[in-house]
């Protein structure tokens, strides 16, 4: 049988060359050539200044256009969050060149909470190119002057799993879309990578930045097999709880957060556990 394959494939192999001419290229010319941004979104904290939008045009033999783009105001308004830095609304491109940006420049508004800010910029006109596939980059403006941002970002947990004893791991703590009073805690046990941000649980903070509420028995997006949210419980050292909170204590105005009461159980009902963490977990800001 193998010796009946081999021969076969041969056959079928010699057929394909035959059917091909091998001196018959595909040919591009200027007609071909298009214009895009490489990126449909973008992002750039408050203070960050500048961004460079890039533009491409993608061109065989070299081409010239020029370029016209605006803006399209969201919640980020011109000429209050942000200015067209270049000033002219155009990109000229000569023959051979393939990469130009549009200079953005951000207006910081340091002290005060906006949230994150939007706007998008746009082609009008590609000149003598065609448009590509992505005509529109959307850019963020990222608030640094959220109410809880003292606790936000990474940092370097360490506790002590019932089933692996000591842990070092990095935990995040994320800001919510709407809610300022909402952070969401991701790899909370040090192993939720492989459902990544399908398994974040969020908590509360309090008016005086002092305590994270999280609620027990909240239920993951990430299914099992499909059908089964993992479970967040509260493992007081000897059993688990379902109801009540995980209180984590903010000290030294954000630089540690520590795990009081309980310690977080990762639970998937009718499959076992994931993880279980003692309370104590101590997280040092990176």
């Amino acid at each position: 049988m193998k010796k009946i394959i081999y021969i076969f494939s041969i056959v079928v192999m010699g057929m394909l060359v035959a059917s091909c001419n091998l001196n018959e290229f595909p040919t591009f010319n200027d007609s071909d050539a298009f214009a895009a941004f490489p990126t449909s979104s973008m992002s750039i904290a408050e203070d960050g200044g500048t961004l460079n939008i890039p533009v491409h045009v993608t061109s065989l033999g070299g081409v010239a256009t020029t370029i016209s783009y605006e803006f399209v105001n969201g919640s980020a308004k011109q000429g209050v969050d942000f200015e067209d830095a270049s000033g002219t609304g155009t990109l000229s491109f000569s023959a051979g060149e393939s990469e130009k940006n549009i200079a953005v420049k951000i207006i910081n508004h340091p002290g005060v909470f906006t949230g994150d800010l939007k706007f998008s910029v746009k082609f009008k006109s590609t000149g003598d190119v065609a448009a590509g596939a992505a005509t529109t980059c959307s850019v963020t403006i990222n608030d640094l002057d959220h109410p809880l941002s003292a606790i936000l970002g990474s940092y370097t947990a360490k506790g002590n799993s019932y089933f692996n004893g000591d842990q070092e791991w990095t935990m995040s703590f994320l800001k919510d879309a709407s809610d300022v009073t909402k952070v969401w805690i991701y790899n909370i046990f040090g192993s939720d990578g492989w459902a990544d941000t399908d398994t974040m649980f969020y908590g509360i903070a309090d008016d005086e930045l002092t305590n994270i509420s999280v609620p027990l028995g909240q239920e993951t997006e990430y299914k099992y097999s499909g059908t089964t949210p993992c479970v967040l419980l509260g493992f007081d050292g000897s059993e688990g709880w379902d109801e009540g909170f995980l209180n984590i204590q903010i000290l030294e105005g954000g630089k540690t957060l520590k795990f009081i009461d309980y310690g977080p159980w990762l639970y998937i009902p009718g499959a076992g556990s994931v993880n279980i963490l003692y309370g104590g977990i101590v997280c040092t800001k990176d």
